[in-house]
């Protein structure tokens, strides 16, 4: 009995070690990876509390819907993972299946990318053969 709870001890403090390590969705838990491409990050305005990092459109809603002062959503842009673009600016490629080949492991549906030109939408529209380009990620959310 006691090798067995030492185990499962042992288990769980190597997986929360993990966690620590990495950045998580605030909302489910899911793992980030330190460039995703598929990441919001939603503030308050004004910035009253830590910013939530997010991992995914059907994540994002719910923090909205949970607390409707986060205006501020910056989303990870596709072709540079590294910055990050205004939510109400970048141009989302939505409705493509086969986007999610380039956008990596960690990644619920509905796949996305966001673009800082309507161009690269465009262009990943082109590359993937399908989806559909909105501006903005109220039209993207809804």
């Amino acid at each position: 009995m006691y090798k067995i709870t030492a185990f499962l001890l042992g288990i769980s403090v190597i997986a929360c070690s993990a966690m620590a390590a990495g950045r998580v969705c605030s909302v489910c838990g899911m793992p980030l990876a330190e460039h995703a491409k598929n990441l919001f990050v939603l503030q308050t305005e004004p910035a009253a509390k830590e910013p939530l990092h997010v991992c995914a459109i059907s994540c994002l809603k719910k923090a909205v819907k949970h607390d409707p002062r986060y205006k501020k959503i910056e989303v990870a842009d596709f072709n540079h993972p590294e910055k990050l673009l205004a939510g109400d600016k970048a141009f989302f490629l939505l409705k493509s299946t086969k986007i999610k080949a380039d956008i990596g492991e960690n990644v619920m549906a509905p796949y996305f990318g966001a673009f800082a030109t309507e161009a690269e939408a465009l262009e990943a529209q082109k590359k993937y053969g399908e989806g559909v380009i909105l501006q903005g990620v109220e039209n993207a959310i809804k």
